[in-house]
């Protein structure tokens, strides 16, 4: 009497379950690279949606709106100087809170922002990082806001 097995060996099961643990693992990656890039694009988005409004209501109230960078402990926010308020846990009118704790403010050229008459501006640049890369925000004299990409030696793509 012949009895007929059916299945499949220890060896074949080893086999996918290590071919599966592999492909879990480059996915697990690739999505943490695609959070990071999208945490930082959300937050270059937000400077510049920032800088726009400041920019508007420069003109529109003929007034200064210079920015500047807080920061308490891990976190910061960006803001205009016209805020009193030097806390960064508060959501007020004219100020960016840190989004994502893993993207930051590295650099930021001294007495940028906006001046009330004829969309005139202090040009200079934002610069954002994280693990994802860097992205710069560029403003330029005559009120421009622009978003570039760095790539290499701190050039924009």
């Amino acid at each position: 009497m012949k009895t007929k097995q059916q299945g499949f060996s220890l060896i074949e099961m080893m086999v996918v379950m290590i071919i599966v643990a592999v492909l879990s693992a480059g996915g697990v990656y690739g999505w943490q690279q695609w959070q990071q890039q999208q945490r930082l694009w959300i937050t270059t988005q937000h400077v510049r949606n920032l800088l726009e409004q400041l920019r508007s209501d420069a003109n529109w109230h003929n007034r200064d709106h210079l920015l500047v960078v807080k920061r308490t402990e891990k976190i910061w926010c960006l803001t205009s100087k016209l805020v009193e308020d030097s806390e960064c846990h508060s959501d007020k009118r004219w100020r960016l809170n840190q989004p994502f704790t893993d993207v930051d403010i590295t650099e930021i050229t001294p007495g940028i922002g906006f001046y009330g008459l004829r969309n005139t501006a202090w040009p200079g640049h934002i610069m954002l990082q994280s693990m994802a890369g860097k992205w710069r925000v560029v403003l330029s004299a005559q009120g421009r806001i622009r978003v570039c990409e760095v790539i290499g030696s701190n050039k924009c793509s």
